[in-house]
């Protein structure tokens, strides 16, 4: 079972993956911790607020997009390209669901956040904010150690699609 904080990043990853044919690497992650095949986007989901509802709350959520851009030749053309995968982003994510039960995706600001280093290595990176909401309510003890199991598979032969073993791992709760 997943929660809705990694199936956000993996929907939003997927949708950048399948409509971007001129980004060659989408990670989920935050910010470059290795280096991607540029140009690159990082997925990931980064605070949230929550609101009372009644009997339940409201998760609403900043999903970070990062977008790394290189260019050798100069910073004209890295902004040009940057901001051509910026427009395209902002126009694949702007009001989607992604298949999941949230809220519609709401763009909620941009900007540069190239770092000395970054401009040194001839990168430009933006960063797109985007706005997200879902529901929760409360549930029994049971449900809340489900979420806390994971199922792990192994496979021990490349290019094998049998598991091999597997093993249940489950992170302490509460009592």
């Amino acid at each position: 079972m997943s929660s809705m904080y990694s199936d956000i990043e993996k929907a939003v990853e997927t949708r950048i993956e399948a409509k971007l044919d001129s980004v060659r690497d989408v990670k989920i992650q935050k910010g470059p911790k290795n280096n991607l095949l540029n140009p690159g986007v990082f997925v990931s989901v980064e605070a949230g607020d929550f609101e009372a509802l009644g009997r339940g709350w409201k998760q609403k959520l900043d999903v970070y997009v990062e977008i790394e851009f290189e260019n050798l030749r100069d910073e004209e053309q890295r902004r040009v390209g940057a901001f051509m995968i910026l427009s395209a982003i902002i126009q694949y994510l702007i009001g989607h669901d992604l298949g999941l039960k949230i809220k519609e995706l709401q763009p909620s600001k941009w900007q540069n956040v190239t770092g000395e280093e970054d401009y040194k290595s001839s990168k430009t990176r933006l960063q797109i904010i985007f706005k997200t909401a879902f529901n929760i309510e409360a549930v029994s003890d049971e449900v809340i150690n489900d979420l806390l199991k994971v199922g792990l598979n192994y496979y021990l032969k490349p290019g094998d699609d049998a598991v091999d073993a597997s093993d249940t791992l489950t992170l302490q709760g509460g009592a």
